[in-house]
């Protein structure tokens, strides 16, 4: 049987490979392994909670975040429409960061006909005038808005700022017209441009 000579160089490109695919599946296996963990956590917290407050509770586990780990939203059972199967409009947003659930922020839409939607890694609320979109990234939160716009003569606001400790830092405001913050509603372009409606399940 025939058999190619090995060069050095082919050897050296050989041995790069496997290293990289042993540190691609180590890498994969460890986000696995990490996801899981956290969702453990996740599913322990919102028991605690739902023993705590005495109240009905349903909860989202999702991929709204910068890409690292998945974030948590709780919600109470009356803010759930259908047992959350048709989502919520009212949630508590969580991360795990340092060892432990911590809360970011509170996410609210306007009612029922603007069920809390999730579009790439953000988690996004709607009203008639305004919309807010929020990305989580360990234990901060990075949330920007839009309002004004469908009012006539009104301002309308482009804001963005950071949530640290459930506390608002680095926060810029600046007019824009009503055309653009139209075009920019973030719930509007969400639920036309394949943006899904958050799925709650009830806390057992």
């Amino acid at each position: 049987m025939f058999q190619k000579k090995v060069t050095g160089k082919g050897l050296a490109a050989l041995l790069l490979f496997s290293v990289m695919v042993s540190v691609i599946g180590g890498s994969s296996i460890a986000d696995a392994a990490g996801k899981e963990k956290y969702k453990s956590s996740y599913l322990q917290f919102v028991k605690q909670q739902q023993k705590k407050s005495q109240k009905k509770l349903c909860y989202a586990i999702i991929n709204a975040s910068d890409g690292k780990m998945p974030v948590l939203l709780v919600a109470r059972a009356d803010f759930c429409m259908k047992g959350g199967k048709e989502g919520a409009g009212q949630a508590s947003v969580y991360s795990y960061s340092d060892g432990k659930v911590v809360h970011i922020t509170e996410m609210q839409s306007t009612g029922s006909g603007y069920p809390l939607l999730q579009k790439d890694k953000y988690i996004i609320s709607g009203w008639h005038h305004s919309s807010q979109r929020l990305m989580v990234s360990g234990a901060k939160g990075y949330m920007d808005t839009v309002d004004g716009f469908g009012i006539y003569g009104g301002k309308c606001h482009k804001k963005s700022w950071v949530i640290v400790d459930g506390k608002k830092q680095d926060v810029t405001s600046k007019v824009i017209s009503e055309k653009k913050a139209a075009a920019l509603d973030y719930y509007l372009n969400a639920s036309e441009h394949g943006g899904k409606t958050i799925v709650f399940k009830k806390v057992k």
